[in-house]
């Protein structure tokens, strides 16, 4: 084989690699926990989870290898009554015990299409698949409200009204130190971030100090379905956090395990990721805290963080402790306006310098027409324009290529066995001719790590979700229904296979690159309609401009 056909089958077995990863994930059966040796939960520190000294680490104890795995017993959560919340945006149950959201629903976006009235719900406090958030105070003694607390609330239903541009529910507790608490939620009219307040009015004769910690409880369900959102996709799931030293980081659920996590920083903020939704905790601005994590027995996993710095307020004075909290979909503009960093949630990988011009090209030609399909179509003609002129190279080099496979075959008929004499014969006809052998191969993959990075942009944009393109494709989040596109995907690889010069390989290699087209065509079956269609239009862009530049240097020959 000629080292542009090498050059080319490796850039395709990279390709061939990432999409049978893709596949692999989305369609592997959920894994087995491991087991807990103790099912109940960690004791708690008083008076609250986070200790000024350090965060506690909770044993958790796996299975000697080879040995049977079973599910994990879990002591079923405690419970208060519900406060419901109902907003143009969320759908949330505050419990009274911890004064916890315990869920959240997103209304404006839909389990599925069939099911547009059943919302996607990102917390959630029953069943095995645990996630939702935790807040408190803690401080010297037990007189600190935390996520234990039984709170009194004022009312059981709220709604946010027309007119209406933010809706604050309170909820009430006295120690016995004669402090008296409210703790308060505030919700705001299109908008996913809820101002979560401790309002402390020191009615007692002494001075009152105290920290905040806000944090996460949750199990990993990365694989497997969780609240009727598909989760098979290979889009990371765990926590991460940000600071501005060293920005966006991944705290998975393994190293979790592996280390407990307790750094304290300025600024910045921690957050729980999953395909196409966040949540994050924002600490207020210009405050030092600890970021810190811990397991639980289930296992549960702990991400949260604490202020470093107490909060004093003077004997029969009031004050306020308290963060910010998003919870909703990864919209770049809405994540963009609400902290530094928290576009970074949208997980593009390594390719993000890539994939993130490429995302705000395709937002800027979708705010014009209208339509992410046909968005997709014209960004897939703005980078073959843009690749033009490496893609002219390449076509030129293929059409040469194809104008001396006779003599090759001659040659490769002459010498036979010889393949030391085939080489330099070749290698002579490449000069004469003025033939780059490497010229048909080297544009392609330079093109390579743009269409890796469009795939993650069409795969990571909540934007995309549910988005009707035209016909009988209402979703490009989805596959395609009647596998029309990844069919004529196929057909298309086909032709640009016609339209390349025959190769000098033997029988195996010809087999295995007549069988490339059949191979993507099979797992781009199950890819969502977004990333075939746009697969489609790159395909018949090129086979369009290798037509045209064979066709224009044969037609000079004569």
């Amino acid at each position: 084989m000629d080292m542009s056909r090498l050059f080319l089958v490796v850039a395709l077995g990279l390709i061939i690699m990432m999409l049978w990863e893709a596949w692999l994930r989305e369609n592997q059966p959920p894994q087995p926990t491991p087991v807990v040796t103790s099912p109940s939960q960690a004791p708690a520190q008083a008076p609250g989870v986070v200790p000024p000294g350090g965060v506690p680490q909770a044993p958790v104890t796996s299975p000697a290898p080879g040995a049977p795995v079973a599910p994990p017993v879990v002591a079923a959560l405690p419970k208060g009554q519900r406060v419901i919340v109902t907003t143009d945006v969320l759908r949330v149950e505050i419990d009274t015990l911890g004064g916890d959201l315990r869920v959240v629903e997103l209304v404006r976006y839909p389990i599925s299409m069939k099911t547009p009235q059943k919302p996607v719900r990102l917390f959630n406090d029953s069943g095995g698949q645990i996630y939702f958030t935790q807040d408190g105070l803690i401080g010297r003694g037990d007189n600190y409200p935390n996520h234990k607390t039984r709170y009194k609330a004022e009312r059981y239903q709220y709604t946010l009204d027309e007119g209406q541009n933010q809706v604050e529910v309170r909820l009430h507790w006295s120690a016995s130190n004669g402090v008296r608490y409210t703790k308060l939620f505030r919700f705001h009219r299109n908008k996913y971030v809820i101002d979560v307040e401790y309002q402390v009015d020191n009615t007692s004769t002494s001075p009152w100090q105290g920290y905040f910690y806000g944090q996460y409880l949750r199990s990993d369900f990365s694989t497997g379905e969780s609240f009727g959102l598909m989760n098979k996709v290979p889009s990371y799931m765990g926590g991460a956090i940000y600071t501005p030293e060293e920005k966006f980081q991944k705290v998975s659920f393994d190293d979790m395990t592996a280390a407990n996590l307790n750094r304290e920083v300025s600024d910045g903020w921690i957050s729980m990721l999953q395909h196409y939704f966040v949540s994050a905790w924002l600490p207020p601005k210009q405050t030092k805290q600890v970021f810190y994590s811990r397991v639980l027995d289930g296992p549960r996993y702990n991400l949260g963080f604490k202020s470093a710095q107490p909060v004093e307020i003077a004997a029969g004075a009031q004050g306020t402790l308290g963060a910010k909290l998003f919870v909703g979909p990864k919209v770049q503009s809405r994540l963009k306006q609400t902290a530094e960093g928290l576009v970074l949630s949208v997980d593009y990988g390594w390719l993000t310098p890539i994939s993130a011009p490429l995302f705000w090209v395709l937002q800027k030609i979708h705010g014009v027409v209208g339509n992410w399909g046909w968005s997709i179509i014209l960004l897939t003609m703005l980078i073959k324009l843009a690749f033009y002129p490496l893609s002219a190279t390449s076509y030129k080099s293929m059409a040469k290529m194809r104008k001396i496979t006779p003599r090759m075959k001659t040659l490769k008929e002459r010498y036979g066995d010889d393949k030391q004499k085939f080489q330099k014969a070749m290698m002579e006809m490449y000069k004469k001719e003025k033939i780059n052998p490497m010229g048909g191969c080297l544009p392609i993959v330079i093109q390579i790590p743009v269409f890796i990075a469009l795939y993650w942009v069409l795969l990571e944009s909540v934007e995309l979700r549910q988005a009707p393109f035209a016909l009988w494709i209402q979703d490009l989040s989805t596959k395609d229904p009647y596998y029309v596109l990844p069919i004529l995907m196929g057909i298309s690889m086909f032709a640009q296979q016609w339209l390349s010069p025959a190769p000098t390989m033997d029988p195996l290699q010809r087999k295995m690159m007549m069988s490339l087209p059949a191979i993507f065509t099979v797992f781009f079956l199950f890819f969502p309609a977004g990333l075939v269609l746009y697969w489609l239009v790159n395909n018949v862009l090129s086979i369009t401009q290798q037509w045209h530049i064979t066709h224009k240097m044969e037609a000079k020959d004569h």
